[in-house]
């Protein structure tokens, strides 16, 4: 079976979506029987993975971060732009290549752009996972002269040789082709265990944002949602906000909304998704797939958003992403839902059947037996 060496910017852990891929990925390729070497970054404050499979997964290394840490990469790698650089270290570089020399890796998993880099100093074979197409991301968010910057960078790391780049939707996929000539491979979110174990739903009367919430394009919605959308909605209307690294100051803010209540870090936030009547999630930054809106789909619950909400998702799943874009299609979007509990499950049902396959590790398989 292939030796993986799996480079990733994240904890893998159910903090986020983009954590909870990483947490899932690794357990399906120890799953599988693929040999993994793991390197991961952490924030001081955040947990130390935990290891499933101590045969299987190895961890390498860990690197703390912080946000000295990484304007100090950032300064030291100045020809690129900074989302390429932050994770990056030639200390943890030299100790790589030691190992890459001594342990014969059959390939590097390189997860997350922020660790592309590392991919530029080894030969062999590297997947490179697109969590979201950065070039979308900074045409939202930045200058023209920083998104081209940007661009420039990814074209570069997404050329390397022996490279296969993966995204989550056949949009991102499109981006990737007509931007830089690539082709690229599309990879489905694992679907949580916990959701596939869900009972049938009660669907009671309060709604959800749910996110990890020190990502600007989540916080910057919710916000949004809350000065603008909050005063048109009965005051009877109880709201439900899971999810991590809420603001301190923010966290005050809400208290003034009395029918509105953070509950923070939730070790199993789909039976409550499963039984809201919808969630939220205005957004107008960020790009590619949004994993929340996956997880809501996949619990037979229908969100509310506006058009990057639903970005790369298939439009057959139109009857439950519900287009909003101001507080007046937000009143008439809760006024008009009108699922049944039929329905929601019915529909569930389908998503989960169409959203089973599993790219990542087909591909990695079909290697090993090639």
């Amino acid at each position: 079976m292939l030796k993986i060496l799996f480079l990733t910017a994240f904890l893998p852990s159910k903090i986020a979506g983009g954590h909870n891929y990483t947490r899932l990925l690794l357990n399906k390729l120890a799953e599988r029987g693929f040999d993994v070497d793991l390197l991961y970054c952490k924030y001081p404050h955040d947990p130390f993975y935990k290891n499933p499979n101590e045969k299987k997964i190895k961890v390498l290394k860990v690197c703390k971060i912080s946000s000295l840490v990484k304007l100090i990469h950032a300064v030291k790698i100045p020809i690129f732009h900074p989302i390429f650089t932050i994770r990056f270290s030639w200390r943890v570089l030299f100790f790589l290549r030691k190992e890459y020399k001594k342990n014969r890796y059959d390939l590097i998993y390189l997860d997350h752009p922020q660790m592309y880099l590392y991919g530029a100093f080894f030969p062999g074979k590297k997947i490179l996972m697109a969590h979201d197409v950065m070039a979308q991301r900074y045409e939202r968010s930045s200058s023209r002269i920083v998104s081209k910057i940007v661009k420039m960078g990814e074209k570069f790391f997404m050329g390397m040789p022996k490279s296969t780049v993966f995204s989550f939707s056949d949009k991102d996929r499109l981006i990737i082709k007509s931007l830089y000539g690539y082709d690229s491979r599309i990879t489905n979110f694992f679907i949580d265990e916990k959701i596939l174990q869900l009972p049938l739903p009660k669907v009671e009367d309060y709604y959800v944002f749910f996110g990890k919430w020190d990502r600007d394009d989540n916080l910057d919605g919710m916000k949004w949602f809350f000065s603008e959308v909050y005063e048109k909605l009965e005051k009877s209307v109880k709201v439900y906000v899971i999810g991590v690294a809420l603001p301190e100051e923010y966290q005050q803010e809400l208290k003034r909304f009395p029918n509105v209540e953070y509950l923070g870090f939730v070790d199993n936030p789909y039976e409550m998704i499963a039984n809201a009547k919808a969630m939220f999630a205005p957004l107008f930054s960020g790009a590619g797939v949004k994993v929340k809106v996956i997880e809501s789909l996949a619990c037979g619950t229908p969100v509310i958003g506006n058009k990057i909400s639903f970005e790369g998702i298939s439009d057959k799943y139109n009857d439950f992403m519900i287009l909003a874009d101001n507080q007046d299609d937000y009143v008439r979007a809760m006024s008009n839902l009108d699922f049944s509990l039929e329905t929601r499950v019915a529909f569930r049902e389908k998503f989960l059947n169409d959203y089973n396959s599993q790219s990542v590790i087909n591909f990695l398989e079909n290697l090993h037996d090639a």
